[in-house]
């Protein structure tokens, strides 16, 4: 058995039924990835003329021809049948030799301990402890169990929601209390969640664009949102909530309207009249800024298999008292539901659960308030093809980043 390259129509037979596999294992990542300077291969090993094992890999060529591979979210293998693995390893590291490769690196979407809400470990829960010293063993240099969300390449510390056999009555109830009430006033007060087109693009690149300059960090251009609607297609889907306010005040002048006909109106009904006319003159005056509809938060998922996976999202802080960061979860999560996924996957947090000292732990508070459970993956390897330019490549990689720090001060 050897390494080979695989037709569109192989791999995907093959990927679409193994139980790792990710939107980063899809050949239209590949594709995409083509349009930010990467090349791909879709490979395999077969017997008996049946695939086995397949990866996609990511590669780029760096100056000195060094040529890095990469296969996102690892091998599409059985990770539980060891000499498999042991001769996968083998193949593909003889393939990415003749390819002149110097490090193929990997990042297995496969769980390391099971955890529960809290972070803690489940007992008698799952333990690839023996896997991880298997893949050391194979020649895998380890990055060790960071907790860092930004230390490695993808998400090491993810927080899903197990969809299976529920319904949306029993995931609502088991919200946090004040995400409920949340969601309940979003309804009243006329916000709105849409699936948009590629023209609504525009609305959520406005959106990134204030996140990142409010929370530091860089965003990407429109292009790179454009290419991945037109090469993920379906798999994409990109929901912007806004705030209707004609809706809003349509809402509210109901609710005024049936509160004068009851027959014994007491103090708190006369407060909430006046709290119903004090928002709806100030959507008058957002009408009058922005129009009848306000964008406030948006965000981006993707569906693969039984996965429903939250990318990424934003909103405006002027707009963050309606809550919309509330109404757009519980949407996605409903289409995760319509769409029969098994999982819901908040996606990336770190793995640190204290809330003292941590400046990240609002990130996993956020996520855990719709219930769910810590989700902690093997990690990051690398498999080094050739010694000497892969410590050529560190060297570089480590003065490029002392670098752009010099220039970013």
């Amino acid at each position: 058995m050897y390494i080979e390259e695989l037709t569109s129509k192989e791999y995907d037979a093959f990927a679409s039924k193994n139980k790792y596999l990710t939107f980063h294992q899809k050949e239209y990542w590949g594709k995409l990835k083509e349009t930010n300077g990467w090349n791909y291969k879709l490979v395999g090993m077969k017997k008996d003329g049946k695939v086995i094992a397949a990866t996609l890999l990511l590669y780029k060529t760096f100056p000195m021809n060094l040529k890095l591979f990469y296969a996102p979210r690892g091998f599409l293998i059985d990770f539980n049948d060891f000499s498999l693995l042991e001769q996968f390893t083998k193949e593909i590291k003889k393939y990415i030799k003749k390819q002149n490769g110097f490090v193929l690196k990997i990042d297995p979407y496969v769980e390391y301990k099971s955890r529960d809400i809290d972070g803690n470990i489940v007992e008698d829960g799952i333990d690839n402890t023996e896997l991880v010293n298997k893949l050391k063993n194979l020649g895998y240099k380890h990055y060790g169990f960071n907790k860092d969300l930004t230390k490695e390449l993808q998400p090491r510390w993810l927080f899903v929601l197990d969809l299976k056999n529920k319904t949306e009555d029993i995931i609502f109830g088991n919200f946090n209390r004040h995400y409920r009430k949340a969601i309940r006033k979003c309804e009243k007060f006329g916000l709105v969640v849409e699936q948009i087109d590629k023209a609504g693009i525009k609305d959520y690149k406005k959106i990134m664009e204030h996140t990142s300059e409010r929370r530091g960090f860089i965003d990407r251009p429109y292009s790179y949102y454009a290419n991945m609607y037109d090469k993920l297609g379906d798999s994409l889907i990109i929901n912007i909530c806004y705030l209707d306010l004609d809706l809003g005040i349509k809402n509210l002048e109901e609710e005024i309207e049936k509160i004068k006909g009851y027959q014994d109106i007491k103090e708190n009904h006369l407060k909430q009249i006046a709290d119903d006319e004090a928002k709806i003159k100030e959507y008058e005056e957002l009408k009058k800024e922005f129009g009848s509809r306000v964008p406030l938060a948006g965000t981006m998922s993707i569906v693969c298999g039984k996965e429903y996976l939250n990318l990424f999202g934003g909103a405006y802080e002027r707009f963050m008292k309606y809550d919309a960061q509330y109404m757009i979860k519980w949407t996605t999560i409903k289409d995760a539901l319509a769409r029969k996924c098994d999982i819901y996957n908040f996606y990336g947090i770190t793995g640190n659960f204290e809330k003292e000292n941590n400046p990240m732990y609002g990130i996993y508070e956020f996520k855990r308030g719709f219930d769910g459970r810590v989700v902690e993956l093997i990690g990051e390897f690398d498999l080094i093809i050739s010694s000497s330019k892969y410590k050529l490549y560190n060297m570089l990689l480590k003065v490029y980043k002392i670098m752009k720090r010099v220039i970013k001060h």
